[in-house]
Order: structure tokens, then sequence, then C-alpha cells
């Protein structure tokens, strides 16, 4: 039973873009919440850039060639689906760590310091100075700016992924309803002499016979 199951998910996986993009993009949210816990800015301004650039591209490369994989049989058929589809699982997750906001906050982070929990969410950290310690609040709320413009970015690509849904839906109703409406004028401008006429009911052909009946008797 199982080995069926798992049949039939890898041949609708390869059939259907969205059965594979749904997948993905599930297991991508959960592995960004793993990540999440357990990622640590360096608080090195020489290192923070191209720590966090690795936690964007790398992963992102990888749903997408995974993607590839799985969608490649339908490459010769349909090769632009096929690589929108492809990009599909890298923008999730770039906009899913755009929304937790504390990678880009590292990669904007310019000061040297340890890495610490902030006392608003046990699962965002920042980058703590060394130096200055006076000067620790107005850190903290510059990092926490740069958070909120992360998620404003994640936001706006939300959005804008949106539109081509959007876009996509109203040009699939326009079209179901043109080829609707044709058949529905088709069938109005049926000429009234060429339709067939009903055949006559049962009960007046026993009663035809049966006066054909009286009249030879």
């Amino acid at each position: 039973m199982s080995m069926q199951f798992v049949g039939e998910l890898k041949k609708q996986l390869k059939k259907s873009p969205f059965y594979s993009n749904a997948i993905i993009s599930f297991l991508m949210v959960g592995l960004e919440k793993l990540i999440e816990m357990d990622f640590a800015c360096p608080c090195d301004p020489k290192m923070n850039l191209l720590f966090s650039a690795a936690y964007f591209v790398i992963p992102a490369l990888f749903s997408s060639a995974l993607m590839f994989y799985i969608q490649s049989p339908q490459c010769n058929k349909k090769r632009l689906l096929s690589i929108g589809t492809c990009i599909v699982p890298a923008a999730v997750w770039i906009m899913l760590l755009f929304f937790d906001g504390q990678y880009f906050a590292c990669a904007k982070t310019s000061w040297e310091g340890f890495t610490v929990h902030t006392d608003i969410s046990a699962s965002t950290t920042w980058c703590q100075p060394f130096i200055k310690p006076d000067n620790i609040t107005e850190k903290q709320i510059k990092f926490f700016r740069f958070r909120n413009t992360s998620q404003i970015v994640g936001l706006v690509m939300l959005g804008l992924s949106s539109l081509p849904l959007i876009l996509f839906g109203c040009k699939m109703c326009h079209r179901q309803a043109g080829t609707e409406e044709p058949e529905a004028e088709q069938v109005e401008m049926v000429d009234p002499s060429q339709r067939s006429t009903p055949p006559p009911e049962r009960s007046s052909l026993i009663e035809d016979e049966i006066g054909g009946a009286s009249e030879q008797l």
C-alpha cells in the first residue's frame, strides 16, 4: 500500500507542477523554522553580509535544482512553464527569509559584538556591541529597523507575486466565458422548423389502436 502511494505521489509530482511546488514549499517552511532556532549572526562586519547571503542563495539554488529535476520530463513539452515553476521554490525561500527579518538585519549590522537573544522574541537574535555599552538601546533599535525593513520587502514580494496569479485567473475566466457564450447563442438561433418533433406519447398510440379496432367491429 505504501509503495503504491509513493508511486502515485511521484507520478503526480512529475505530472503537475502545482503538487511539487506545494510540497517543496511546505518543506521549506519547516526548514526555515528549524534554521531560525539555530541561526547566529557572526557579528563581524566583514562576515555578516557573506554569511547572510549564503543563507539566501544556497537553499534557493538547491530548491530550484530539485524542482528542475522533478520537472525535467516536461521540459520538452512546456519549457517556459517548467522554467517558471523551477523559480517558484527559490522565490518562496527568499520571501520566508525576508519575512523572518533577522537574516537581512544581520547582513546590515555594521558593528562588532556577540550574538544574544532579544527581549522581545526568544527566537530572534541580534549583535550586542562590545564597545560603548551605554549605546546598546540605540543599536538594538537600529537592528529592529533593519528587521522591519526586511519584513516590508517580504510583503512587497508577496504582493507582486500575487499579481500574475490574479491576471492568470482573470484570463482563464474570460476565456471560459468566451467559449460558453457562442454555444448558448448557437442553441438559441436554431430554426424551429428544423427541430425534430417529439414522438407521440404511448397513451395516445394506445387510444388510436383501440379506436381503429372499434371501427372495424
